[in-house]
């Protein structure tokens, strides 16, 4: 009986024609469905005529090819015969028909039937990475991250460069040599240097690798927004998830757990730690890598962009014998960069620093850093109280989730100890309101508190391809007195060097809030939002909004990057 033959990387797929005519194209009512751009709704038909079977184009807006001639009438099919549309190609099988099959190589044009996987008639759906051939598959993957690589920022060193370390500390993948060809590595071993090296070049904070349906998609989120690096066919994905978890030193056969690791590289001498988390989801495991480069990251107050005052008023609280320095803002927002920025201006070779985190995210030589455990018990609260019976000058606890944790850091904080921690508010007004809320008593909380920062991240221009345009009327409105009389605010346009995206970098938005006499007197006797703002605004005192529209004003990032991050509700 003839066939029609679809031939992929693991075999053959057959359809037998029975006698009825065979539609070929993109729409789903075809008896064949090809999910290729290049196809047509309804591409070609394969039917009787004049009983032999024959093809005919239908008009297809890219046409049909008969042995690589292009089909311009219904044309007899002989066996062995192939039709291709678009990156498909189907071969005609009917070893009983009358004409010789066309190859110039005098093959016979025969399947071979151990290689053939009869399929159901119907609807049969086509992996175009298998047809158009995996050498394809792996220059469009190769290509999209050289991209990256070449438009990323110079770290100092090469993808050669890199020694990969697993979770022992023990180097897996070695740096090559500059004369070593990739060829010599495999190709999974490739994707996973050269993703990580491209990971590098763009400032990525994260990478997801996330299985779909017929591939896998790879996105980094740079500058706080997610991008799509490339697509990867399926067996790839599986090999790269596989290296992952050989670095982690977990069970490579598990896929229905939540898994989590760590893993290292170094290269002339720097150091950068991933960690690790593999979820189960419907069509395989998501993979997401957190890079934690420190060299990323402000190090220092001076470097955090505040204004001055802004500098010598957390310059002077952070490095005090005693109090309470708190910074609030939602997850991302930048509050432990700057926390630690805090902390590298006390000198700890004279003073006893130690930092209690869940995880410890940045390495501070000469502090004791503790992570919390709380399977092990060990959480806030109850390390915490270990920690006061170690003679602590500065404590760090990373975040205020309960109760018990906001007393105990309060109370250190007036007993002689400085305490640095985090909370999640909208701004530093509503920190306050937020340990309230928590039950801690009015008089602790207008006692223990020195200062709230409250932070956000925006993003920075492209200075490549940033555009100049009339600020709109409700733009300027709201910017109000502050810009008064700015006749053009920058906006993104996108290019090659910032992955089209805009933009390029981070920096904080600060608003400060000292805790004064008048503002303790408010919490103590029934605070309100208003009563402490108009108290905080007889001072210095700039609101995030405020201090974003600065920056819009400079030129250094758009007036919807600020509305987005900061805008007034």
């Amino acid at each position: 009986m003839p066939a029609l033959e679809i031939r992929t990387k693991q075999g053959q797929k057959r359809l037998e024609l029975s006698g009825k005519p065979v539609t070929i194209g993109r729409g789903p009512d075809n008896t064949l469905v090809l999910p290729d751009s290049r196809a047509s709704r309804e591409h070609c038909r394969v039917e009787v005529i004049d009983e032999r079977w024959c093809v005919r184009d239908l008009k297809s807006r890219n046409g049909t090819q008969l042995n690589d001639e292009a089909l311009k009438r219904p044309e007899q099919l002989s066996n062995g015969d192939v039709i291709q549309i678009g990156r498909a190609e189907i071969r005609f099988i009917d070893p009983e028909a009358a004409h010789a099959p066309r190859d110039s190589e005098g093959d016979s044009g025969e399947p071979d039937l151990d290689d053939l996987f009869p399929v159901d008639v119907g609807t049969i759906d086509i992996d175009l990475n298998e047809i158009a051939g995996e050498n394809d598959a792996r220059a469009r993957w190769e290509k999209r991250l050289q991209e990256i690589i070449d438009n990323g920022v110079d770290r100092g060193f090469k993808e050669r460069d890199m020694d990969i370390l697993d979770a022992r500390g023990i180097v897996v993948h070695e740096a090559r040599e500059a004369d070593e060809s990739d060829a010599e590595a495999g190709e999974s071993t490739r994707l996973f240097r050269r993703l990580i090296y491209s990971a590098l070049r763009a400032r990525a904070t994260d990478i997801h690798v996330e299985a779909r349906v017929d591939d896998a998609v790879i996105r980094l989120r740079v500058d706080g927004t997610m991008v799509t690096a490339a697509h990867l066919p399926s067996r790839l994905h599986q090999r790269l998830l596989g290296i992952v978890k050989v670095l982690c030193q977990l069970e490579t056969s598990q896929k229905n757990q939540v898994q989590d690791g760590h893993f290292a590289l170094t290269a002339r001498g720097k150091r950068v730690d991933f960690r690790v988390s593999l979820t189960p989801s419907v069509h395989g495991q998501k993979l997401v890598v957190r890079i934690l480069d420190a060299s990323n990251s402000p190090s220092r107050l001076h470097e955090l962009g505040l204004v001055p005052w802004m500098y010598e008023k957390i310059r002077t609280i952070a490095t005090r014998d005693a109090g309470l320095l708190l910074a609030c803002g939602p997850t991302g927002s930048g509050k432990t960069t700057t926390l630690y920025s805090c902390l590298r201006e006390i000198n700890v070779e004279q003073r006893n620093a130690i930092t209690i985190e869940d995880p410890v995210e940045y390495y501070l030589e000469g502090a004791t850093q503790i992570p919390v455990d709380a399977q092990q018990g060990n959480s806030f609260h109850s390390i915490l109280r270990s920690v006061l019976r170690q003679d602590p000058d500065v404590i760090f606890v990373g975040e205020i989730r309960d109760t018990e944790t906001a007393t105990v850091a309060m109370q250190a904080s007036m007993t002689g100890h400085l305490v640095y921690s985090t909370v999640h508010a909208k701004d530093s007004i509503g920190a306050i309101f937020r340990l309230l809320d928590l039950g801690i008593d009015p008089p602790l909380v207008a006692n223990a508190l020195n200062l709230v920062i409250a932070q956000r991240l925006v993003r920075l221009l492209c200075t490549t391809c940033r555009k100049a345009v009339a600020p709109s009327p409700n733009q300027s409105m709201r910017m109000g007195d502050q810009v008064r009389g700015l006749k053009r605010v920058q906006v993104p346009v996108g290019c090659p060097r910032c992955l089209k995206t805009g933009f390029v970098g981070r920096r904080g938005l600060y608003e400060l809030l000292e805790v004064t006499d008048a503002i303790r007197d408010v919490i103590m006797k029934g605070p309100t939002i208003g009563a402490i703002r108009d108290l905080a605004r007889a001072g210095l005192f700039t609101t995030l909004e405020e201090f974003g529209f600065e920056l819009v004003a400079q030129g250094e990032t758009p007036f919807e990057e600020i509305d987005r991050v900061a805008g007034s509700e």
